[in-house]
Parts: structure tokens; sequence; C-alpha cells
């Protein structure tokens, strides 16, 4: 407290009340999750692989991968003149589409729960624990507010990772429909290129929009519309925590904001596949 009260002297407008006052509710928050034995996500190896595993630099590169593999599966049929004989064995087209989406899709869960576990095993190591499998963790309802009584969401490790890996795969799979569509559109090079180009060059160019945005109006708030284009959400899990702590920094993360990313990957995961779908049926049907 005295502390608190030295660099309100020292800013001079620094509100001393304020300040104790938000340092005592600091306090009562981690008495709360003491007294109900409620841990931060930080605190377990599990969870921890499960934030940056399905929702890091890993997801980033794997989802970029999936994607470039996914906008070959028609367009490298159709490269191939191999298109032709699928269909004309007892395949419908509907049939051949889902077949070419269900395979892909089990690769990538293969891959992504390898990837996974290779994670977990390291940080279990570095911290020197597998750390507890059960149990419940806090996850914050809006991170840039101190995680407490009023500001989370309690839930049990098992059923945090179930979400961490479906909320990954949410993404792998709107990409697949998007280079599904991509696929069924062009030949087998201009799949590739344009799949790659949408995911390294688009979040590029939208960054950039997002530095000059911020710094014309001096805000981040006004760039939040940005979060309604795919290829800026394709790993929810980043947005689930923030990573240096909950805090003004932590803007943008939360349960409320992975809540929003979801419902906005479903949507556009939904709209690639149907019109995959439309465009893969005129395209066989017109030759």
């Amino acid at each position: 407290m005295q502390a608190i009260k030295q660099q309100g002297g020292l800013r001079g407008g620094f509100n001393i009340d304020e300040g104790i006052a938000r340092a005592q509710q600091g306090i009562a928050d981690d008495q709360y999750l003491l007294d109900n034995n409620i841990a931060p996500l930080q605190s377990f190896s599990l969870t921890l692989a499960a934030l940056f595993g399905l929702g890091g630099i890993f997801m980033f590169l794997l989802i970029r991968i999936f994607g470039w593999l996914a906008s070959e599966q028609i367009a490298g049929e159709r490269s191939d003149r191999t298109i032709a004989i699928l269909l004309s064995r007892p395949m419908s087209r509907d049939q051949l589409l889902l077949a070419k989406a269900v395979a892909s899709f089990l690769i990538s869960l293969a891959v992504v729960l390898v990837t996974f576990l290779v994670i977990y095993a390291m940080l279990a190591f570095i911290l020197g624990s597998i750390g507890p499998v059960t149990g419940q963790v806090a996850i914050a309802i809006d991170g840039s507010k101190p995680l407490g009584a009023g500001n989370l969401v309690v839930m049990d490790i098992p059923v945090f990772v179930l979400m961490c890996l479906g909320a990954a795969m949410l993404g792998v799979l709107c990409v697949q429909a998007m280079s599904l569509l991509v696929s069924a559109v062009t030949g087998r090079w201009a799949a590739i290129g344009i799949t790659l180009a949408v995911l390294f060059g688009a979040p590029l160019v939208s960054a950039i929009v997002t530095g000059i945005i911020t710094l014309i109006s001096g805000s981040t708030e006004n760039t939040h519309f940005l979060n309604y284009l795919f290829f800026n959400v394709l790993t929810p899990v980043s947005s689930i925590a923030p990573v240096f702590g909950n805090g003004p920094a932590g803007a943008g993360t939360g349960m409320n904001e992975f809540a929003a990313q979801i419902a906005t990957l479903t949507a556009w995961t939904i709209g690639f596949f149907a019109a995959a779908w439309l465009v893969f049926h005129r395209k066989q049907e017109t030759g």
C-alpha cells in the first residue's frame, strides 16, 4: 500500500484510493481462487500444452500446411485426369467430395494430436511434472480484466483440452473448406498459389491495416472488425488467455472473444463447404 501511495505522489494525477482499491480487489480475487481450489490455466503442463500446442505458432504453421495439401485434392485429380475415372465408378459427386474432405480431416486430426502430445511431453519435462489431468481451471471471460469471481469461467481440465482440440480442428476444417473451393475452381498450381497467398499474405496485409488504423485512431478497438475475416481467427485457442497474464495488454482475449471467433469460423466453414459443393457440381456438369 505504501508503494502505491508513493507512486501516486510521484505521478500526481494517479488516484491513490483507486490504486488501493485495485490492489485489495486483486488480493480478494487471488483468495477466491485459493478458497475454491481453482488454478489459472498456466498452472498445469496439460493446459499449457493445450494453449501452446493447439493455438500457438505450431497450429499457425500446421494449418497452412493442411491448406496447401487440401488445395490439391480436386485440382490435382483434374490435372492428372483421374477425376473422370473416380466418378465413373459407383460413386456420386457428393460421395467423392465427402470422401476427400473426411480423409483430409482425419489425417490432420492425427497430426494435430501427435503435435499436442509432443508439446505436452516437452512442457512436462521442462516443468518437472506431468501435472494433474483432473481438477478445474479458471478462464477469464475478459482477458483485459483481473481473474476473479466476477470474471471467470470454471472448467474441468479434460473438458478444456477437448474444447481446445475442437476449436483447433474447426480452424483446420475452415482452411480445408476454403482450399477445396479454390481447388474446385482452378488448376493444381493456381490452387496452391492462391491458397498460400491467402493464408500467408492476407494476415500480413491485415496486420498492416491494423497498424495504420491504430496509428490514426489511437485505439485498437477500431480494428476489431478485422476479426470477422476468417484468416484472422484460424487459431481461436490463442484468444482464450493472454500470453503475459490478465490486464490491459490482454484486450481481445478471454472466453467472450473465443466464443465470437468460434461463431465466425463456423459461419465461414459452412459457407466455404457449400460454395465448394456448388462449384464442384457445376464444373462436372459443364465438363
